[in-house]
């Protein structure tokens, strides 16, 4: 981020931001404790900065900074724009929570109309929360359609079918139920694999790393590790899967893979399903459903037409609805409308 504020000449300052909890163990205690010696200078440092710079709107990336700063809110005249990604569950403290700092938000922003409506039902007036998807960077493609490279390090041929998932590695991510699906899908197609993105982290990594022994599948199954470019993931598999369990504010992973020109099988996930049109340029199946999952993943692994032509249309609706440049400019707009509005 810094580099990139430095590379368009963006004027910043860098301000501590801790964060609050509930849980009354001691590390979550300690951490609130922090946050709360930190704050008079937090908002001694966001004080100085909105004089020095006047903004006309104070916008705010998500709802954990403006709960942090809420005391000084109060007193502000500025328009107060709030981006949301991941809204808390609408349960009862939450809901009072979002009823004491959603009163100085002007404007909110979601990613998805599946984060509008949850956030909706905290209690957001609808006439104060419009959806503006995210964008990706389309990525130029070569004619090589797939690389091969880490199925090589793999061990695996190059005449396999790799069916892949990265991400943030934890349970509700779905990773365990892909393993399940995907034991099913390799018993009808001995050529298919299971290529895991992203960063090792335990106890989760090495729970799954005994599951894929436990089912016989350690030659089938390989980890890549860190990645500095995902795209060379994506340009490793021949289907990208999402397994998570949970509402996905946006599912980022699914256009990055659809602008690869991969097809996808998702779980009916929050605002992925916003991505995904059904038998269009994927599959949506229910959550933590292996059977369905599996059936989706053997029917792709065996039809090559049907996953060029999901490919196809994928990458088409990424560069038509989420292209980065197009989202950029439709958010710069909204913002630019309100800054002569009276809201609030």
């Amino acid at each position: 981020m810094e580099s990139l504020l430095k590379k368009n000449n963006i004027p910043y300052s860098f301000s501590w931001l801790g964060m609050f909890s509930r849980k009354m163990e001691w590390d979550n205690l300690k951490m609130s404790l922090h946050a709360f010696i930190k704050l008079p200078k937090l908002y001694i440092d966001f004080i100085r900065l909105q004089k020095k710079i006047k903004p006309d709107i104070l916008y705010f990336a998500n709802h954990h900074e403006l709960i942090l700063l809420y005391p000084v809110l109060l007193f502000t005249k500025k328009k107060i724009v709030c981006h949301m990604h991941d809204p808390t569950p609408a349960i009862p403290f939450q809901k009072k929570n979002f009823k004491r700092y959603g009163k100085i938000v002007d404007k909110f922003i979601a990613i998805s109309d599946n984060v509008r409506n949850r956030t909706i039902a905290l209690g957001c007036d609808p006439e104060k929360i419009v959806t503006i998807h995210n964008g990706i960077t389309i990525p130029q493609l070569s004619n090589n359609r797939r690389l091969g490279d880490l199925a090589n390090k793999a061990g695996w041929s190059e005449d396999v079918f790799i069916i892949g998932i990265t991400g943030q590695m934890a349970p509700t991510k779905g990773h365990a139920d892909l393993l399940l699906a995907f034991k099913k899908v390799h018993e009808k197609n001995p050529m298919t694999r299971l290529l895991i993105g992203g960063k090792p982290k335990d106890p989760f990594y090495s729970e799954l790393k005994n599951s894929i022994s436990e089912f016989g599948l350690d030659e089938l199954v390989s980890f890549t590790g860190w990645l500095e470019d995902v795209s060379v993931f994506f340009k490793n598999i021949d289907l990208f899967v999402l397994a998570s369990r949970h509402d996905e504010g946006y599912g980022l992973v699914v256009a990055e893979a659809m602008a690869h020109k991969l097809p996808v099988v998702i779980t009916a996930s929050g605002g992925a399903m916003e991505i995904v049109d059904e038998q269009q340029n994927g599959y949506i199946v229910p959550k933590a459903d292996t059977d369905a999952m599996a059936e989706k993943l053997l029917s792709l692994s065996v039809d090559p037409a049907t996953c060029r032509k999901f490919g196809d249309i994928g990458r088409i609706k990424v560069m038509r609805d989420f292209n980065i440049q197009k989202q950029t400019a439709v958010f710069v707009d909204y913002l630019l409308s309100l800054k002569d509005q009276n809201v609030r």
